[in-house]
């Protein structure tokens, strides 16, 4: 039922990542990570979310190091029916048009600054000598894909990552893109709620379990 959101989701978070080796097995996709803690990314949706286990229940990955991302409306139902993998969290896949989204002003004393490829936005917002806040959105034909929005300790409950998110809304809005999405945290959710974005769906975020060697 949400599979175009999820796929477009996944397209545009690999490329922010620069995760660009993935391929369809079993209505799966499979995006080869190859970082330390996280070899292999499974994403599915929960119709399929038994072909993504097996796959990764069966690969030749170190133990924990083979993680799932499935678009379900009852992230504790299935992730009892997946043991024995292991449960690490759960996220929400979001979506706005861009024109929708709220802005907000870079507060001063903070600085803004923007780069981007054609295909990949990055934000920085800097203050007292220092990267306070950051973020990416990747621009595909698929649509746009928020990313990696960060504040650090010291700069938080400012306002930053609202103006993060609107540096990145409107620098998006230059390219033939209208839709965006992104996958929130429980703490995040909050945040882009604020600004207009709706839930798609939970996903369960899972891996293998045991402890990386």
């Amino acid at each position: 039922m949400h599979d175009e959101a999820l796929t477009r989701w996944q397209r545009g978070w690999s490329a922010s990542r620069g995760w660009t080796d993935y391929q369809q097995v079993d209505d799966v996709t499979v995006v080869r990570v190859d970082e330390p803690e996280r070899r292999v990314q499974y994403v599915a949706s929960e119709e399929n979310a038994t072909a993504a286990a097996h796959l990764a229940l069966t690969d030749c990955h170190p133990p924990g190091t083979s993680w799932l991302a499935i678009a379900t409306d009852d992230p504790d139902r299935l992730a009892a029916g997946l043991k024995p993998l292991e449960p690490v969290r759960t996220e929400w896949l979001m979506t706005i048009s861009l024109a929708d989204q709220a802005s907000y002003p870079v507060p001063p004393p903070y600085i803004l600054e923007v780069s981007a490829t054609p295909s990949v936005i990055d934000v920085q917002i800097c203050g007292y000598g220092e990267v306070a806040a950051s973020g990416r959105m990747a621009v595909l034909h698929t649509g746009a894909v928020a990313d990696l929005i960060t504040t650090e300790p010291a700069h938080r409950r400012r306002g930053l990552a609202r103006a993060v998110m609107t540096a990145l809304a409107h620098a998006a809005r230059s390219h033939p893109t209208t839709t965006a999405h992104l996958s929130a945290s429980p703490t995040g959710r909050a945040l882009y709620e604020s600004l207009g974005w709706t839930t798609v769906t939970p996903l369960l975020v899972a891996r293998t379990a045991g402890t990386p060697t």
